[in-house]
């Protein structure tokens, strides 16, 4: 370790994993505010109308282009989710949604 420290392999190892969990995280977030606009019937222009995120804001971040992490929180909010529901892989969080929109027998705003 002492070598991989001083040849700095160490630190760039860690960053790269790093990275590489971040991105793997984003991708889950990008997928599951996908499917929670899906669920709830929400296009870029609605979420865009609720937060003041510009439309191609929206756009850009469900199509791979970074944005500020206020810009994700609000996208969240507006879908009635938090960052961490969103930051679980896809099938953890298809099966909250559906637990979500499961009919209960009470009216809700989407009846």
């Amino acid at each position: 370790m002492r070598e991989e420290l001083a040849d700095g392999t160490l630190v760039t190892e860690v960053r790269r994993l790093i990275e590489t969990g971040a991105t793997e995280r984003l991708r889950w977030i990008r997928a599951n505010t996908q499917a929670a606009m899906a669920a709830t019937g929400q296009d870029a222009v609605t979420i865009s109308a609720l937060t003041g995120v510009a439309v191609g804001t929206v756009k850009g971040f469900l199509g791979n282009t970074d944005t500020s992490i206020k810009n994700v929180l609000m996208i969240a909010v507006a879908l009635g989710h938090t960052v961490a529901d969103l930051e679980r892989p896809p099938k953890e969080f298809a099966k909250q949604l559906a637990s979500r929109h499961a009919p209960s027998g009470e009216q809700t705003l989407h009846d």
